[in-house]
Order: C-alpha cells, then sequence, then structure tokens
C-alpha cells in the first residue's frame, strides 16, 4: 500500500460524496438506476457504482481515501456485495464513515429524539458490518438548510467532537445577496465567517461547544472528476486556494471535492482508470509548489485530527444563528412533520413501557427482547425520515407521494402498533383486585416527569363490548371521581399516575353527584368554553375565532388578546414562493437579491358555518365549526378543546391549502397591560432558542420551532402567552407583534432543484395558553414539560389479565424513576428537568450494549444481564447536578452504572450500587447527560 503522506502544512483534498436518502429520485433510483448517473465517464453515478469504484481503489492498495455519511446506502449494498462491505472495513480509517447515521439528517425541523436515532441505528448497523475503525465522531451536514443555533447541545451529549458546515445565510450556493435588512448592507453570516476564521468553536446555550468547519465554496467545490481533462479540476483546486486565502486555523486548508452522487473514480477515453489521487498529484505537479501550498489526500478526520493537533488558536461563536437559510420548508408538506412527530413521541412512550415491564414484571427476558426488538424495528423504519430532503418536504411530487408518504405513514402505523403492544403487555400482567361492579383499568404516564396538566384519560371499550356502558364514577389514587362519556364512547376522568410509570383505576357503577354527560346547549352567534382557569369566546362573525380569551391575574380578570383582536384567525397569505422558500426570501443567487411574494390576501374573508357541540363537559368540551373563504370557496374545520383546570386551549385544524398560497393562523396575543410582544422564546429540538435571527429579507421571518413557542416582551422574559404543537415548526412576529403560526403551504413554483405541489387535506393541532405569572411577573417557567404534558396523552387500557397476571406479578402502581435538582447540594426547582428513557436492551441484542457493559456480579443461575440507558435533561434550570430515583434499583441484587454518550458509548467505567440503593447521582454540567445502568434480572420474576 502506498503510505498515507502526514497533513501538515497546506491544503486537505478530501474525497467524498454526497448521497441522498431520496431527493429527485427514490432511494433505489439513486441506488441501481437514474437518469442523472451518467457512469465512469462523467464522474456522476448510481450509488452502487460508486461503492464498487471505491472498493476497487481501496484493493489496490494505492493510499486510496475516501469519505461517506450515508450508512443507509451500505446497508443496501451490503445486500448484494457482502464482500465489499468486507474491502471497506479493511480499509479502516481511510474510509471515513462521518457520523455513521443512516443518512445526512435535517437538523432544524427534525424531531430531536430521531436526530440521535439516525446515528444511534446507522452506528449500530456499521458495527456489527465490520465498520467500527471507520467510524469518526463527527456531524457531517453540508446539505442541511440552515442550522440550528443550540445544536452543539445534542452533538456534545452524543460525543461527537467537530462537525462539518456549508449552507448558511450568504454562502455560494444558495443566495449570496442574503444580507442583513438592519444595518442595511451588513454582513452575511457566510462572510463573518470567512472574515473571522473558517474552523471555529461553536457555543451552544448551555455551555455545550463542537469544533466546525465552514465550507466557503460548497460541499463539493470540485465537483466532478473530469475523464478528459484532470488538469482542468487541478486547476479549480488552484483557484480555490488564491481566493480562499484566510480564515484557515494555522494555514491548513480544507477543499471537499466529489459533490452529489460523485463517482470516486472514471475512465478515460482510453481506457485509463482516473481517480481523485490523480487530481492531488496534478495539483501539486502544477500549482503547488507555484503557489506554495502542497495539496494531500485524506479524509475529513484527516483534516479536524490536524487542526487539533496544530494547536490553532479558534473563534467562539455564540450563538451561531444560520437557522434563516432558507425557512419556506419549515411549513412544506406538513403530514411529513406530523408523522414524525407522532411516531417519534409513540416509540419514545413504548421504550417507558418496556423499562417498566423490564424492571418490574416477572414477564420472560425471551418476551421482552422480543418486543424490544420490535421498538428498535420502529427506529429503523423511522430513521430515513430524518434526512435533509425527506422530513424537510423537499423531493418533488413523485418521490413525496411514491417513497416519502408511504414510508412516513408506515412509521406511524409501526410506532403505533408497538405501543399498543406494550399496553398489552402491561394490562395483561397487573393482578388487579377489583370490587364488585369494578373493571380495572391501567394508566400510564410515558413523560418522566410527574404531570400538572394532562391529566384526562379515557379508556375505550372493544368493540362490541358494552361493560362501560354501566361506568358512573372511577375509583383511583385519589378515591371516587367522576367521569364523562366522550363523543367517540369512551370514558373520561382524571387520572395521576406517577412519573414514568403507571396506576391501576376502577371502573364502577357507584355514582356521584352531577351528569356523566352535560346536555349541550343550542349554537348561536357565539359559543363560550370556560373552566375555573381560562373564559374563551368564539365567534361565528369571526370566523369561529376566538374573540374573547380572559384569564386570571392578581385576583382580577386579563385579556389574552390586543383590544378587538381574534385569535386563531384564519388568513391567505399570497405566495410565490417554492418548497424551500417562502416567496419573500431571496430567489436564486443574484446580487443584489431579488425577491418575490409573501403578503396577507386581505381580500380573502373568512365565514364562519355551521357548528355543532362534541362535548359538553363536565370534564371536557369540544366544539367543531366549518368556516369558508368566500372567494376561493376552501372550506376547514376548526375543533376547540378544553378540559377542566387546565389552562390550554387545545385547537385543531383541518382542510387544504389553494394552490400559491399558505394559511396562516393568526393570534394578538398582548400582555395582561395591553402591551405587544417584541421577540420570541421557543423550543428548538433539544435546548431554549432566545434570540431571533437578523432578517435577510423583507416581511415575515420565520422560525422552526419545536414543541412550543411564547411571544415575549424582552429577550427571554416576560411572556405573553404560549402556542405548544405537534409538529407546526413555521411561527414568527409579525410587524405589529401579531404571531403566525404556517399550518398549510402549497407552493407548486419550480427552482431549487425540486418542484412541489400540496393540494391534500392536513390536520393541523395546536394549543392556546396564557402566561403563568410568578410574584405578579409573568415568567418563562416549564414550556417543555407543558407541551409535552399536551401532546403526549395518558395512556389507558382496561385490564385484562387472568393467568397472565398471576405470572407476571405487576404491582397496581410503579413507577421507573424521577430525578430532582439540585446545586452545589441546595435543591432547586427542578423547572424542565425530566428523564428520558433511551433504550432497554439485553446485552448483545440489536442495538444493545456490548457484553462488557454487564453487571459486575456476572450471570448468576437464573439471571440475566440487562442494560437501560437514561437521559436526562434540564432547560433553563440551573443544577450542577441530578439525583435520579430509580426504585426498582433498591430490589436489584447487583447493579452497576455508568456515564455513556446519548450514542451510548461508555464514558466512565462501570461502578457497583451499593445494596439497598436505589438513587443515582447524574453530574450535569451540561442540558443533556445519559447514564447506563446494568443489573441482573432473575428469569422469569
Amino acid at each position: 500500500m502506498t503510505p498515507a503522506t502526514p497533513f501538515t502544512q497546506g491544503i486537505l483534498i478530501c474525497p467524498t460524496t454526497h448521497i441522498d436518502w431520496d431527493w429527485v429520485y427514490t432511494f433505489d433510483q439513486y441506488y441501481a438506476s437514474n437518469s442523472q448517473a451518467l457512469g465512469s465517464k462523467n464522474g456522476r453515478d448510481t450509488v452502487q457504482n460508486i461503492f464498487n469504484a471505491a472498493g476497487a481503489l481501496f484493493s489496490k492498495r494505492v493510499g486510496f481515501m475516501f469519505s461517506v455519511t450515508e450508512v443507509g446506502y451500505l446497508q443496501r449494498y451490503a445486500r448484494d456485495n457482502p464482500a465489499g462491505i468486507a474491502v471497506f472495513a479493511a480499509a479502516g480509517e481511510d474510509f471515513c464513515l462521518m457520523g455513521g447515521g443512516i443518512t445526512s439528517p435535517d437538523n432544524l425541523v427534525c424531531a430531536g429524539e430521531l436526530f440521535i436515532r439516525n446515528y444511534l441505528v446507522g452506528r449500530t448497523w456499521a458495527k456489527r458490518a465490520g465498520l467500527g475503525g471507520s467510524l469518526y465522531d463527527s456531524a457531517w451536514l453540508p446539505d442541511d438548510f440552515g442550522h440550528d443555533p443550540q445544536l452543539p447541545v445534542v452533538l456534545n451529549a452524543m460525543g461527537l467532537t467537530t462537525a462539518g458546515l456549508s449552507r448558511v445565510p450568504g454562502s455560494p450556493q444558495g443566495s449570496p445577496g442574503a444580507a442583513p435588512m438592519t444595518p442595511p448592507g451588513g454582513s452575511s453570516i457566510a462572510t463573518q465567517l470567512n472574515e473571522n476564521g473558517l474552523v471555529f468553536q461553536w457555543e451552544a446555550g448551555d455551555g455545550s461547544r463542537i469544533t466546525t468547519l465552514y465550507m466557503p465554496d460548497t460541499y463539493g467545490t470540485v465537483g466532478y472528476l473530469d475523464a478528459s481533462d484532470i488538469s482542468s479540476n487541478a486547476t479549480t483546486v488552484d483557484q480555490f486556494v488564491r481566493q480562499y486565502r484566510t480564515g484557515w486555523p494555522n494555514g491548513l486548508r480544507f477543499i471537499p471535492v466529489g459533490i452529489d452522487f460523485a463517482t470516486p473514480s472514471v475512465t478515460t477515453s482510453s481506457g485509463e482508470e482516473l481517480s481523485w489521487l490523480d487530481v492531488t498529484q496534478s495539483y501539486n505537479s502544477s500549482h503547488g509548489d507555484t503557489n506554495g501550498v502542497p495539496g494531500t489526500t485524506g479524509t475529513w478526520k484527516t483534516y479536524m485530527d490536524a487542526v487539533l493537533a496544530s494547536g490553532a488558536s479558534l473563534p467562539v461563536n455564540a450563538p451561531l444563528n444560520a437557522q434563516n437559510y432558507w425557512t419556506g420548508y419549515f411549513a412544506s408538506r406538513p403530514e411529513l412533520k406530523r408523522n414524525q412527530y407522532k411516531a417519534v413521541r409513540a416509540l419514545m412512550s413504548a421504550e417507558v413501557i418496556s423499562a417498566l415491564l423490564r424492571t418490574s414484571s416477572g414477564y420472560a427476558s425471551s418476551a421482552l427482547d422480543a418486543f424490544d426488538s420490535t421498538v428498535w424495528n420502529g427506529w429503523e423504519v423511522l430513521a430515513p425520515s430524518s434526512h435533509h430532503d425527506f422530513v424537510t418536504g423537499t423531493s418533488p411530487d413523485n418521490v413525496y407521494y411514491g417513497e416519502q408518504l408511504p414510508l412516513s405513514r408506515q412509521g406511524v402505523s409501526a410506532a403505533k402498533a408497538v405501543l399498543d403492544q406494550g399496553m398489552e403487555r402491561l394490562a395483561q400482567g397487573i393482578a388487579a383486585t377489583a370490587q364488585p361492579a369494578e373493571l380495572p383499568a391501567v394508566v400510564c404516564n410515558t413523560l418522566g416527569f410527574e404531570r400538572i396538566h394532562g391529566r384526562l384519560a379515557e379508556v375505550s371499550p372493544p368493540p362490541g363490548d358494552h361493560r362501560l356502558d354501566a361506568v358512573k364514577s372511577v375509583r383511583g389514587s385519589k378515591g371516587l371521581v367522576p367521569v364523562q362519556r366522550s363523543a367517540d364512547g369512551g370514558i373520561l376522568f382524571m387520572a395521576y399516575p406517577p412519573s414514568a410509570g403507571y396506576e391501576t383505576v376502577y371502573l364502577s357503577s357507584l355514582p356521584l353527584p352531577g351528569p356523566i354527560v352535560n346536555p349541550a346547549p343550542s349554537v348561536g352567534d357565539t359559543v363560550t368554553l370556560e373552566n375555573e382557569v381560562i373564559h374563551v369566546t368564539l365567534s361565528k362573525a369571526d370566523g369561529w375565532g376566538i374573540s374573547q380569551f380572559t384569564y386570571g391575574v392578581d385576583g382580577g380578570n386579563s385579556s389574552l388578546f390586543a383590544s378587538l383582536g381574534v385569535g386563531n384567525q384564519l388568513r391567505f397569505y399570497t405566495d410565490s414562493g417554492n418548497i424551500y422558500q417562502f416567496g419573500n426570501e431571496p430567489y436564486a443567487s443574484y446580487v443584489p437579491p431579488v425577491y418575490g411574494t409573501f403578503s396577507q390576501n386581505t381580500s380573502a374573508t373568512f365565514v364562519g358555518g355551521d357548528a355543532v357541540w362534541l362535548e359538553y363537559g363536565p370534564l371536557r368540551y369540544r366544539f367543531q365549526a366549518r368556516v369558508t373563504e368566500q372567494q376561493s370557496g376552501h372550506a376547514f374545520t376548526l375543533e376547540y378543546s378544553l378540559v377542566a383546570g387546565e389552562r390550554f386551549l387545545r385547537m385543531k385544524l383541518t382542510g387544504a391549502s389553494p394552490s400559491g398560497m399558505s394559511v396562516v393562523v393568526a393570534f394578538p396575543m398582548v400582555s395582561n397591560s395591553g402591551i405587544a410582544p417584541t421577540t420570541l422564546s421557543y423550543g428548538t429540538p433539544h435546548y431554549q432558542q432566545d434570540i431571533l435571527p437578523v432578517p435577510n429579507w423583507p416581511g415575515p421571518t420565520f422560525v422552526a420551532t419545536h414543541d412550543y413557542v411564547l411571544p415575549c416582551l424582552q429577550q427571554g422574559s416576560q411572556p405573553v402567552g404560549g402556542i405548544y404543537h405537534h409538529g407546526i415548526p413555521a411561527w414568527t412576529l409579525d410587524s405589529d407583534g401579531v404571531l403566525l403560526g404556517v399550518v398549510l403551504r402549497n407552493t407548486p413554483a419550480g427552482g431549487r432543484g425540486a418542484s412541489g405541489s400540496d393540494a391534500d387535506s392536513h390536520v393541523q393541532e395546536y394549543v392556546l395558553a396564557p402566561p403563568l405569572f410568578a410574584n405578579g411577573t409573568a415568567r418563562i417557567v416549564t414550556p417543555l414539560k407543558d407541551a409535552l404534558s399536551v401532546t403526549t396523552p395518558l395512556e389507558a387500557r382496561l385490564i385484562t389479565g387472568g393467568r397472565e397476571a398471576q405470572q407476571a406479578a405487576l404491582a397496581e402502581t410503579a413507577s421507573l424513576g424521577r430525578v430532582t435538582a439540585t446545586n452545589t447540594g441546595t435543591p432547586v426547582a427542578s423547572e424542565d428537568v425530566m428523564i428520558r428513557v433511551a433504550r432497554v436492551q439485553a446485552p448483545g441484542a440489536e442495538g444493545g450494549p456490548s457484553s462488557g457493559a454487564t453487571a459486575s456480579g456476572g450471570t448468576t443461575s437464573g439471571a440475566i444481564p440487562t442494560s437501560l440507558v437514561l437521559r436526562t435533561e434540564k432547560r433553563g434550570s440551573q443544577a450542577t447536578s441530578l439525583t435520579v430515583r430509580l426504585p426498582f434499583l433498591g430490589k436489584a441484587s447487583s447493579a452497576e452504572t455508568q456515564a455513556v454518550t446519548a450514542l451510548e458509548a461508555p464514558l466512565t467505567s462501570l461502578v457497583a450500587v451499593p445494596a439497598g440503593t436505589d438513587t443515582v447521582t447524574v453530574e450535569s454540567p451540561q442540558a443533556l447527560s445519559a447514564l447506563r445502568i446494568a443489573w441482573c434480572r432473575t428469569q422469569g420474576g
């Protein structure tokens, strides 16, 4: 083998290829056959041929190196060519897997948990395929259309050390004319990085840092090998060297060669095979000596290792507000985003139930292993949707309808099915002690904290089962509580299961004072929904919008909206954009930029139509109404829901967007003194963000929010209210301080490589709430907990256990655990501190830890070593350490813990848990921490 040249100076020429999971073509078309694959003579080929070419170069042992991101294609290749995978494995670090995810994930609208699982699923397979030596702990995200300012939070927690970016506002392949609107002519983020340092420390709000490279001239500066003239490729390298002279740490430069589906070798007309190694050689012979910058072929890891070893002083960017590169895709194809959110929440809930069964039941480990394998399969099905052309909705119609939408829906089906299986297993394993005329049921709280909100549970009868007809109350931990019959025939009641736990309740025929179904009044021009906390009036004249929303403050009532303002008001916005961009964003690459149209269609008139009460208390109110836009005839269905004792008004919108339009909901929220908000505090996939991006275009600039968005009077403080949502990212404030959210979008305009229309009807759910007050001041307290409480309902099932219950021996009430927070030993407000079950697996199971992670006591007769990975999360808390109480630990005969990354790599050695101890301490300097607990589980009990 030709020895690798050490890289200590000059320019690192990095052969790579960018292979989208799907985009203009489907996954299989890109893999084996598509019209853009021009073959080995033209530099662009199918993925199958790209891997064949790379393997051939490795086999020749000529010093070839190759950097690839997408493990999903390697899985597919392994089915056809196991020997080819063996060649890659033998290459070791010369074959650099950048991160090792199934695909290159979006990091702005993708669900935060799926971002992690994309890497976990991919790396797990890579290790089992013998590619562990190729894995590099990096996030290679060059084609993401903007970046979460808080991304280092999760990258640091995952144990990744570096990141590679290419698309930021002002970068060459996007809208280089994009620059801050104020001050006029301000520098774009791309310009700032070019001037201040192309390699930098990217710092998030919790102090997490990631060493990051910004590629100033796309992620494939030399796009494709030129079979007819390799010297032209070398000239492009030289042009890059001369154009980008500054900003490099200690003069160490980086140029990625190979762009979308670029093959690493080509065949000339005379039959000679040439590769990127020849480009490096041609550059050095023709230009390297002349410009004094020698070239070295290497991997992404080669370059970053050299930078870190050089001792270069790197600038710090805190934060990097590069989230507004393109923003229209925040709202494009909303079903993909909603499906992903639902599936992720269901799989996470299933893992909590798995942990409860593993730690509390007598089910045999083989049965639980099978269940966990089904959960793992759910993540495998869902992982491709994290791709930056998948969940974003930026593929043409043929790919969307032919691959993405069916796969997205399959992900939801798989996730719901495994959640149902877990609840059935739980319900069948409880030996309930029902009294005469009682039906036992289990209610599970799959969130890792004790709920204050979202306590309404619903038990639905199996088809043809009329046993619920006699139910008039429920006996639970709070005694006998009232019930309500739902519109769907279920039984509604308040339940109080513990953190990450469940309780058994008993549906009883004993009556309580008061009706279980209130007679609904007739619907007039206005209707009222109210409980002990809020009072809401809906007006037909305002298109069934919210004409009044009042809440209590300091013994009086305050209005959530500005005078004469209407909440949840539907609006049409004329949108000349495409599936990537709203119409007002800079189009193409013109300098100065060219803008289209994104503005309210003031001629659109929404008229309230027929309406009906679906439920009318006493525990829940549901009201449904028809709304029609007069000119277009487009009709929408609005539904409002209010639960007793809650400050949350739930809303559901069903409808389709007209072509060339975005459908917007507007909320003119103001403070209790009538002041309009000026900024937003909102959830990102992994943390809270309080700084808005600098506008690069006139009109609204939307941000990608996760779980919640809070309009505020000042940065990070004084909220005037909040929206909590089920995967509706695009929110902003207009020039009058009105909160706008894009719920539907249909923009078939061309551009950006893929066009797409979306005339389908979609369902969108979101929740409105007034602010919380402390000592008379509105404060941001627990927005993430509030959001999860209303978007992740309690799971409830009738208990059907017979002999299974006797064998499983599950207690009537149990909790996996809860977390409390301290700051240097002093208890602090937990705020958004919670635990999340990452996974529970027997060692050696698919995706599980290695056998070295078993409890120190080893396997004793009848005992099975098992591993549980928990994550702790804190947002806004000043806690320095967290105490996690896990009741099952106190009963374990042998248990050990260790700190791990979010990708489950050990950070410390396993440490024995003292016998009888049920608490562990997690040092938590950053927002996310992970802990593995290994213990010996007695078989069948």
